[in-house]
């Protein structure tokens, strides 16, 4: 990966807040096509995000100066398309990290959905941008609930937030909380190299929701029981499933919950 050297300074001075929009991942890209070169770990963050967008095409729901979206930039250093999952291990990996400051044991429902214990926290979504075999760019879009502490009650039973979580007094600053997630997450990042792949997939796949235990899944419009192993470095997962391990790719599976 790249050896900047990434400051909580520097990260802020590359933030840029703005009260509302449909995609701060939608933003970036056009801030990328337009504007060159942007410096590695730019950020958009808005403060009201009315189109987010989530995993298989999913809707991030999320409540005005409630909670935190937004996206940076970063510039893979020969990080082959084949590797993707990679970097969205660490950018998980660095989520949890990121948490463990605030004293949250996170994992991560598989493949990038973070979770502390059986509610959802936060999600993220990578496009990356390629050129000859290559990932050329990536932005990382990233919703974590903040402050929030009533939900819907279609996910109330399913949903967390930062402020429930730590049952802190009073609510956190979503901008201030934005720089030190992004400085962790970017910390993280810099400090892997490609040598580092197998020691990334072990810790993953150690923070990996429900792995382990019996869990009810949904494959192929049918309930099955399965428990699961792990991941690959492709990203697939391995489930045991009818005596067999099974290997599932996006889409292929879900949890029924």
């Amino acid at each position: 990966m790249q050896n900047n050297t990434f400051s909580r300074l520097s990260l802020r001075q590359n933030l840029i807040v703005l009260d509302e929009l449909s995609s701060t991942n939608d933003y970036l890209k056009e801030l990328l096509s337009n504007i060159k070169p942007l410096t590695e770990g730019t950020a958009i963050m808005a403060r009201y995000q009315t189109k987010g967008r989530g995993q298989r095409g999913s809707t991030w729901l999320t409540t005005k100066d409630e909670n935190l979206t937004f996206s940076f930039l970063l510039y893979p250093d020969n990080l082959a398309v084949e590797e993707t999952f990679r970097l969205n291990m660490l950018i998980c990996l660095g989520i949890q990290e990121a948490l463990a400051q605030y004293h949250i044991k996170a994992t991560v429902k598989w493949p990038n959905d973070i979770y502390v214990q059986d509610k959802k926290i936060g999600g993220l979504l990578i496009e990356n941008k390629l050129k000859g075999g290559l990932i050329r760019s990536s932005i990382i879009g990233i919703g974590l609930n903040v402050n929030q502490q009533s939900f819907p009650a279609a996910i109330a039973h399913k949903a967390t937030s930062l402020l429930l979580e730590t049952q802190a007094e009073t609510p956190f600053l979503i901008e201030e909380f934005c720089v030190n997630i992004l400085h962790d997450i970017m910390l993280y990042y810099q400090k892997h190299t490609a040598q580092d792949t197998a020691e990334i997939l072990s810790a993953y796949n150690n923070g990996l929701y429900r792995k382990g235990i019996a869990a009810k899944f949904l494959v192929q419009g049918q309930e099955q029981i399965g428990c699961i192993a792990g991941a690959n470095a492709q990203g697939k997962l391995a489930v045991y499933m009818g005596e067999q391990f099974v290997h599932f790719d996006l889409k292929e599976i879900s949890f029924i919950i």
